[in-house]
């Protein structure tokens, strides 16, 4: 199987083979992100451009708005385990 990357930011982390089944994993080696939650993918809402991403993590269901693209890249799918990465410049807080 003939595998095509583009360049992309995937590529600037790392993108190798895997057990020469034409797939590609990603391999992180450092990242300055702190929250992290690991998870599997329960749902896809696909769409043209961009698509939902709906996470099932210990702490609950968290949704990510990606590109469809980078969906296809990472050959995400139903079940695939991840790692959710949050970055926020701005985190409200409200007493409740």
């Amino acid at each position: 199987m003939r595998v095509v990357q583009y360049v992309t930011n995937t590529q600037l982390l790392g993108l190798t083979p895997n057990n020469g089944k034409g797939e590609t994993v990603m391999a992180l080696l450092a990242i300055n992100v702190r929250n992290q939650l690991r998870g599997k993918i329960k749902n896809i809402l696909w769409g043209d451009v961009v698509s939902e991403v709906e996470v099932e993590t210990s702490s609950g269901i968290i949704t990510s708005v990606i590109t469809t693209r980078s969906i296809k890249e990472l050959a995400l799918e139903k079940g695939s385990e991840v790692l959710a990465l949050v970055k926020a410049t701005d985190v409200a807080i409200a007493k409740i």
